[in-house]
């Protein structure tokens, strides 16, 4: 599972990966590609519910290390049970 963060249009999207059996899409749920290039990883592990308590300052510190890129989501991914990926899409310097 992941939480794909648009802070420009203050929107959230909870997203999972498509399995075949969904294929035909019964449910017509919104589809979408998460946009690829660099990102700045933080890996948060502990367990739950405490572990997400410390999401929103994982990416206190993603952001003061490196110029993020307004136009690509934040992502939370949820790796496992007590495991989760925060993710803040970087410019590249040139």
């Amino acid at each position: 599972m992941m939480g794909l963060i648009y802070p420009a249009s203050n929107i959230y999207r909870m997203s999972s990966t498509r399995l075949d059996r969904d294929r035909d899409n019964p449910l017509e749920l919104n589809e979408t590609i998460v946009p690829g290039g660099d990102y700045l990883r933080l890996r948060l592990r502990g367990k739950a519910p405490a572990v997400y308590e410390q999401i929103a300052d994982a990416f206190s510190v993603l952001f003061e290390l490196a110029v993020h890129d307004p136009s690509r989501p934040h992502i939370e991914s949820y790796r496992r049970e007590g495991e989760i990926d925060c993710l803040v899409p970087t410019l590249r310097e040139s």
